[in-house]
């Protein structure tokens, strides 16, 4: 289970109403975010989370929205055709199987709360990611467990990814733990006042990335690099600048294919492009390099599977949807780029696989700052 660095937390005690504040942290470059309403009344809650989730999905289902305990809310909004993308429960909410049964929930993934040994060393099945924690007291909630540490999270981390669960640092968190968390296996920082008392999250959420590069490099040099993403993320370009950094040729599976693209989606219709974009993939993973896939060649399961065979770092470069259609909105060249609302929604439906692997957030940089943190300890 592949997540961002920081997963944000919302904060009822601001004076930001909930809804507005997924939107912003959306709009910074969070790819995802855990609503939290409690204490506030249910009904308040309930009108918070739809209008978030409705809003998300109206910008191509970014952020993706984590329901904290509240499942009967997660149902509610499911009924509507606006299923989160998880669940987090603590240890006395409903447990995380039987929550996933629920209607319109078999989809989400769950995350619990974990405080000890027990717990890290025993999750359950139906979870891929699990906070750890609290790392130390925290002022969000008065009734937590002993913090945990240092000495714990690594512990626990370690118990959890042993599992195959995702391990979140969570609990009195600060910017400047990234580093020490991230070495002890955390594979992302939870947090809450952190993120609302600050300025520009953006830029904290930049420092988490860069850190977590740091501790646990993502490119290995000498192996080869598959970037996947929505089309106008960025793709080719970072595409061309990691290849001159890591002394390996760029490819482009588009270009690969040679020929038109929109001619090819009119001639042959967008089952015979993708056949030819699947060969396209094939022949840029002969040996090693730097290949931008077009926006939809990761959903094909054979593509994943060669892409692993072949040894190739498969990275996602995570742009806002809203920021993609900007570049590429109405290109004459892009023939699935015609109509926002269809791009968002086709952007909504292909993040499931991209989920899959690692993250690469641009925040606004450009693609050569991107390579050089990319590379500076592969």
């Amino acid at each position: 289970m592949h997540l961002p660095p920081l997963y944000p937390i919302t904060d009822p005690r601001s004076p930001v109403p909930l809804a507005e504040q997924v939107l912003r942290l959306g709009e910074a470059g969070f790819p995802l975010v855990q609503f939290r309403g409690k204490p506030l009344p249910a009904a308040a809650q309930w009108q918070e989370l739809r209008a978030a989730l409705a809003g998300a999905a109206e910008r191509g289902g970014w952020p993706a929205i984590c329901v904290n305990d509240r499942t009967d809310l997660a149902v509610l909004a499911a009924a509507e055709g606006l299923a989160p993308w998880g669940l987090h429960l603590g240890q006395t909410d409903l447990p995380p199987g039987e929550a996933r049964a629920l209607p319109g929930l078999g989809a989400c993934h769950i995350g619990v709360s974990t405080h000890g040994p027990a717990e890290w060393e025993h999750p359950d099945p139906a979870c891929d990611h699990a906070g750890i924690g609290p790392f130390r007291p925290t002022a969000t909630k008065g009734d937590h467990e002993p913090p945990v540490g240092l000495p714990g999270l690594r512990e626990g981390a370690a118990a959890l990814r042993g599992r195959g669960v995702a391990p979140v640092a969570i609990g009195g968190l600060a910017a400047a733990d990234a580093g020490e968390c991230f070495r002890a296996g955390a594979e992302a920082l939870a947090m809450v006042g952190e993120i609302s008392r600050c300025a520009d999250p953006r830029e904290l959420l930049w420092a988490a990335q860069t850190a977590r590069w740091a501790a646990r490099p993502i490119l290995v040099r000498g192996q080869g690099v598959v970037l996947i993403g929505g089309s106008g993320a960025g793709k080719s370009t970072l595409a061309r600048a990691l290849a001159l950094r890591l002394g390996l040729p760029a490819r482009d599976s588009d270009r690969e294919i040679g020929g038109a693209i929109p001619d090819l989606f009119r001639d042959l219709g967008e089952a015979g492009f993708r056949a030819l974009e699947a060969e396209s993939v094939a022949r840029c993973l002969e040996r090693p390099c730097v290949a931008a896939l077009g926006g939809g060649a990761w959903e094909d399961p054979e593509t994943r599977r060669r892409v692993r065979e072949a040894g190739f770092a498969a990275l996602w470069l995570a742009e806002v949807p809203a920021v993609a259609w900007g570049r590429v909105g109405g290109d004459p060249n892009r023939p699935l780029a015609a109509e926002r609302t269809a791009f968002l929604d086709r952007y909504a439906r292909r993040t499931a696989a991209w989920w899959e692997a690692p993250m690469v957030l641009p925040l606004g940089r450009m693609a050569d700052v991107l390579a050089d943190e990319l590379v500076k300890n592969a």
